[in-house]
This record gives structure tokens, C-alpha cells and sequence, in this order.
């Protein structure tokens, strides 16, 4: 679809596990079957599973391919979830940090030096690579990351002088769940651990769609809704998030392989559902 307008254009793909990345893609590869190509953004900000989705979409992968992929087995998956203990503290990171994103930040570092997960950093290393479909940095994508001992959120793009894959990696380390990630002489963790979207990121831009897997409100920090109707005040906003569903497939444990297909699907269909709406801000 042209932008007749020339106005600067923004997607923001936020975090939520595999489940999350299954119905991004959904949602994508429906929205390009009614002429509503995010690819041609400007910007491509990707968080946590969404820096996945995103480095397809910025380098200009077949979508439809992408999309039919996530009906096939991937070998190098691994079913995991988050047991209580970590659970409840991530509650405890959000009491005590506030509306500080910074100590937050600095609390889920603290989570993921002192209970490293039983997965290898090696074994993870096999799942970042299975699901990437380039090693090459586009020019339009964006992803963050979490400094695990300042709590400080990042922006890497590819003059930030790192590789995709140990960005990426570090993009969707979740504390408990993933190993922390070193590069750079540091530390990194998950980037949507505080802000699971991050779409204040797109400010700026004139029309921004913005997908959120995980659009749940935490302690302080405002959701996603609270962070578009602000954005709203100056641009052109979509935000899309789970339709009940996509809540039924996606299911309670983000992390599970099992659903992806289930997710895929029901992301497609409220892509189709959802895009006359979305061709209103994209146009």
C-alpha cells in the first residue's frame, strides 16, 4: 500500500514468548493478504519475541512462509514455563520498583544471575538460531534489551556494533526461564521484562500499529493501552492485542511450543477481522 501522505510510519512488535511470535506472524501474514504491508514501515521496533517477528519483517522475508512454518514441528523448541517461585518474584520486582523502570530492570537482573534456569546457554543458543531467518541486521529494525546490572532498557540498531543473533538473544532472555546474555563486556536481559511492548519507543512517528501479545497492566508501569492513548494525542494509532481467541489458543503458558499453530491461526483470523480498521491508520 503507497503512503500517499509521505507520513513516517512505525510498528512495534512487543514481547510474548513463542505463543506471542506465532500470533504476530498471524496477524501479519493476514493484514498483507488485505494490502497492509507493515514491512513497508519506516521503523521496526521488536521486543522479546518481537525482535524475531521484527527481523523477518524488516528484512523483507516471505511472510506467507514464515506463517506456514509455524504449523511444522520446530525440533529445537523447548517446552518451559515459569515456576512460582520465580513468579513471585517478578510480583516483588514490580512492588518494590514502583513506577522506577530502572530498578525493575535492575531487580530482573538481579533475578537472572542469582536463579539461572536449567537451560543451557547453549540449548538456547539453538532455539534463537532456529527461529531466525536472517543473521544480517536490516536497516529498519530496532531491538531492545534490559543492561541486567543498571536495569537501563537499550535500543540496538546495526551501527550498535553487535551481531543480530546475540542481540536477539538477549532481547528474549526472561529471567528463570532463559539464560542471561553476555556481550559487550556485559549483561543482558529480556527487554520487555519492564514494559512488555515498549511502544513509547515509535514516539515520533506519524501512524503506528502496534502489536502486544502480553497487553497485562504490571505494578506501576503503564500497558500498553495506557502508553497508545497517549501516543494517540499526536499520531495515528492501532493497537492490536489478543481477541478472546486468541486468548483461548495462545493458552496460560506463553513459553509452549504445543501452541503455536493454535496461536498462528488465531492470529490470522483476527488480522483479517481487524484490518479495515488498521487500513485506516496505515493508509
Amino acid at each position: 500500500m503507497e503512503n500517499t501522505k509521505k507520513e513516517t510510519r512505525a510498528v512495534v512488535l512487543g514481547g510474548g514468548g513463542v505463543t506471542g511470535m506465532a500470533w504476530e506472524i498471524g496477524i501479519i501474514t493476514a493484514l498483507l493478504e488485505k494490502d497492509i504491508d507493515l514491512s513497508e514501515a519506516d521503523v521496526i521496533i521488536g521486543t522479546s519475541a518481537g525482535s524475531f517477528v521484527g527481523s523477518s519483517l524488516a528484512s523483507g522475508y516471505d511472510i506467507k512462509k514464515l506463517y506456514d512454518s509455524q504449523f511444522a514441528t520446530n525440533t529445537s523448541e523447548v517446552n518451559t514455563s515459569v515456576n512460582p517461585e520465580i513468579m513471585m518474584l517478578w510480583t516483588e520486582a514490580f512492588r518494590y520498583g514502583k513506577d522506577d523502570k530502572k530498578k525493575i530492570g535492575q531487580m530482573f537482573g538481579d533475578i537472572a544471575k542469582k536463579y539461572p534456569p536449567n537451560i543451557s546457554k547453549e540449548t538456547r543458543q539453538r532455539v534463537v538460531e532456529s527461529r531466525l531467518t536472517t543473521t544480517l541486521w536490516p536497516q529498519k529494525l530496532r531491538v531492545t534489551a534490559i543492561d541486567a546490572d543498571t536495569g537501563e532498557l537499550h535500543v540496538f540498531d546495526k551501527d550498535s556494533g553487535s551481531s543480530l543473533i546475540n542481540v536477539v538473544n538477549a532481547s528474549g532472555a526472561v529471567p528463570g526461564i532463559w539464560p542471561l546474555v553476555t556481550f559487550n563486556e556485559k549483561d543482558w536481559i529480556d527487554g520487555g521484562m519492564v514494559s512488555s511492548t515498549n511502544a513509547r519507543l515509535a514516539d515520533g512517528y506519524d501512524k503506528i500499529v502496534i502489536l502486544s501479545p502480553m497487553p497485562q497492566k504490571y505494578g506501576l508501569i503503564p500497558s500498553v493501552g495506557e502508553d497508545a492513548s497517549e501516543m494517540q494525542k499526536s499520531s495515528k494509532v492501532s493497537l492490536i492485542v489478543p481477541d478472546e481467541d486468541s486468548i483461548l489458543a495462545i493458552g496460560k503458558n506463553p513459553y509452549d511450543p504445543n501452541h503455536t499453530a493454535s496461536s498462528a491461526k488465531a492470529g490470522f483470523n483476527q488480522g483479517i477481522k481487524e484490518a479495515a480498521d488498521i487500513y485506516k491508520t496505515w493508509l
